[in-house]
């Protein structure tokens, strides 16, 4: 426990001299707890970590047929992995990454550039097939938790802040499936993800995020 309290007190000295509001360091705080619990435990469980990075193909979709003139916005994601072997074909797939998303949005007299970047705890189910001693091929689905650090809003000469009280809110939560082809330690993915959250400000008609990802990763 004094591992975790050192960790976390790290932290809090780092980001109490940054412009991050309070609940912004309470989320941090939250998720470096998270992963020192399962660092520490995985020094006697069947864990392993990597690295992974990729692409990012972000929109937004709304049930009520709001904001049909959007168009796909590239990004990127790069962070860190772990995958947690319940038995040799059962996974928990978990980690942290930094995903920079957004949505191109088709405005008179310039379309309006929309970008959001996240802190984001994706927890997932895995199950692995063995294709050989050297390949395997790994399916998954699971929540996503995700939490806006920064982003802007730009048409033409105007900009603010993606994250604001009548632009977009902070959290959203979601479902994420995908597909990886493991060969030795490194590993290639596909993957989708879909908002359950309505990420607008009440002053804006609902909608969700959806995102498309392409990723490499290395596991050690």
């Amino acid at each position: 426990m004094s591992a975790i309290r050192n960790c976390i007190h790290i932290f809090y000295l780092q980001f109490t001299n940054t412009n991050l509001t309070m609940k912004s360091l309470k989320i941090i705080l939250f998720v470096t707890f998270f992963l020192t619990v399962i660092t520490l435990n995985a020094q006697e469980k069947k864990a392993t970590f990597g690295v992974k990075a990729g692409l990012n193909l972000t929109d937004i979709t709304s049930d009520k047929g709001n904001y049909n003139n959007t168009k796909t916005k590239a990004g990127f994601h790069a962070g860190i992995t772990l995958d947690y072997a319940f038995t040799p074909r059962w996974y928990l797939l978990t980690g942290l990454e930094y995903t920079s998303k957004g949505v191109k949005i088709e405005l008179s007299p310039a379309d309006q550039d929309v970008t959001a970047a996240y802190v984001q705890l994706p927890v997932s189910a895995g199950y692995k097939f063995q294709v050989s001693e050297d390949m395997a091929i790994l399916v998954s689905a699971g929540p996503y938790f995700a939490y806006g650090i920064h982003g802007k809003i730009k048409q033409g000469s105007y900009e603010q802040d993606t994250f604001g009280d009548i632009t977009l809110k902070r959290f959203d939560s979601g479902m994420n499936l995908g597909v990886a082809l493991e060969w030795r330690k490194l590993c290639f993915s596909l993957g989708g993800e879909l908002g359950f959250v309505n990420v607008m400000q009440k002053n804006n008609n609902e909608a969700n995020t959806k995102n498309s990802t392409l990723s490499v990763g290395y596991k050690f």
